[in-house]
């Protein structure tokens, strides 16, 4: 699958989205050769669309209402202004869309448009204001492998080292073909199991392996490690750092109860902190 169209939603509440994280998307998008549809969400100044407050309130909440609306069409002049910018900066193509939104706005109409793309980049604020409750249902239903864009770490710049988590298992299969497209940019893939986390069950050796890179001419290489009594998501992450890798992919998993998804230990520690983009497929 050649990835032609990526999608980039811009949350302007409550704080803006760094124009060095809009650059890392469209530097992406100019190695892809793809085009972007930047999706701005505002919050709508109409007072009927917003909260209502039950009980005593200690503040002045339309007032405080007024500030975060305001402040949030600030931000979204300042991220639509980028994003004309840097269109021009990459001759990348932009179909640049400015929505309002109410502040507990139903991410449904973002995976629909998600469904229509081929791959999602979400822009992570740092980790203290990240607000997951829009992450996940675009993950778990848009069947749109989503790049996490960080905010802090190095600005993202080239697809030099990937580093792809792998466990035989059908998440890992679908990451796999889902970053094909990065993969064949990269100078090297190195494929990193880590065992004593779980039971690993294949019936696969290693020459599986290298017929399937081959077959597609990626060069990579072969790494194990051990889980230890930390998360396997610090070890993913830390591993790929001291690789100074350009990004992470792995498959994401998680559990469906009462038609709702919930992420797997791995999977939630890595959406958390990333550092640096990560491709998640499930």
């Amino acid at each position: 699958m050649d990835i032609r169209q990526i999608l980039v939603p811009v949350s302007t509440y409550p704080d803006c989205v760094p124009e060095r994280t809009l650059a890392s998307a469209f530097r992406l998008s100019e190695i892809l050769g793809a085009a972007v549809t930047v999706h701005v969400s505002e919050l709508d100044a109409d007072r009927a669309t917003w909260p209502a407050v039950m009980g005593a309130f200690p503040l002045d909440f339309p007032h405080m209402m007024q500030e975060l609306v305001t402040k949030s069409g600030l931000n979204a002049a300042a991220s639509c202004t980028a994003s004309e910018r840097l269109s021009e900066e990459y001759g990348t193509a932009l179909d640049l869309r400015r929505a309002v939104a109410t502040l507990y706005a139903s991410p449904a109409s973002m995976i629909d448009l998600a469904r229509l793309h081929d791959l999602v980049v979400l822009p992570v604020p740092e980790i203290n204001s990240f607000d997951r409750s829009w992450i996940e249902p675009i993950i778990f239903q848009s069947e749109r492998p989503v790049m996490l864009m960080p905010s802090e770490g190095r600005q993202f710049q080239s697809i030099d080292r990937v580093v792809l988590a792998w466990d035989y298992s059908r998440e890992a299969a679908r990451a796999l073909a889902d970053a094909l497209p990065l993969l064949k940019r990269a100078r090297e893939v190195q494929v990193v199991t880590v065992f004593g986390e779980k039971h690993i069950q294949t019936t696969s050796v290693p020459a599986d392996i290298d017929k399937y890179f081959a077959a597609h001419k990626i060069p990579y290489s072969l790494c194990q490690l051990s889980a230890g009594k930390g998360p396997v998501a610090d070890l993913l992450l830390g591993h790929a750092r001291e690789a100074n890798a350009s990004m992470l992919v792995m498959g994401c998993y998680g559990h469906s109860r009462a038609q709702e998804f919930f992420l797997g230990g791995a999977s939630r520690g890595v959406i958390r902190n990333p550092g640096l983009p990560v491709l998640l497929s499930h």
